[in-house]
């Protein structure tokens, strides 16, 4: 092999390496933009529903959307996991669509909602733990309601963006 063909090989698999690298934080962004899209408008009406002020509901939501970079990336591969092994499609029943989305997102975001509440008490300075853990149990419940429709929606962003829906057509 000559130096010539190891060069090209060379670069050859650098291209091969950059491509994943961009693929991966192109499919990043897309998730990430899903849980923006759905969460962000979905839980300041809730907020406002709740009778919080303007500026809380603000710092709740920078600190969704902080969450969400961190957050809806995992989520989306969890949701791939479960729809590919459970054998999930647009096809399924409800109920199994709904098991995917209920053990992708769940968990994942009972653990960002606490942090949520955490941050949003040090960066008021108000330490309500009872209020808070309230707030979180609550906010689990209507967060286990919100992973169906939320499910839907990243599939929709995902197929909108190129990127393939957890839950998709039977091949």
């Amino acid at each position: 092999m000559n130096l010539e063909n190891i060069i090209d090989n060379i670069k050859e698999k650098h291209r091969e390496r950059a491509a994943k690298v961009v693929e991966g934080l192109y499919n990043y962004s897309v998730d990430v933009l899903s849980g923006w899209l759905y969460y962000t408008p979905t839980y300041a009406l809730q907020e406002i529903a709740a009778g919080k002020d303007l500026d809380t509901i603000a710092k709740t939501r920078a600190i969704g959307l902080a969450a969400h970079m961190i957050m809806m990336r995992p989520t989306g591969l969890l949701r791939n996991y479960f729809a590919n092994k459970w054998n999930v499609t647009k096809e399924s029943s409800f109920l199994d669509k709904m098991k995917v989305n209920l053990v992708a997102v769940t968990p994942l975001q009972s653990v960002a909602y606490a942090s949520m509440l955490v941050g949003g008490m040090a960066w008021s300075g108000n330490y309500d733990w009872k209020a808070s853990l309230y707030a979180w149990i609550v906010g689990v419940g209507l967060g286990a309601l919100h992973a169906f429709p939320y499910g839907y929606v990243q599939d929709k962003v995902r197929s909108f963006c190129g990127v393939a829906p957890a839950i998709a057509e039977k091949d």
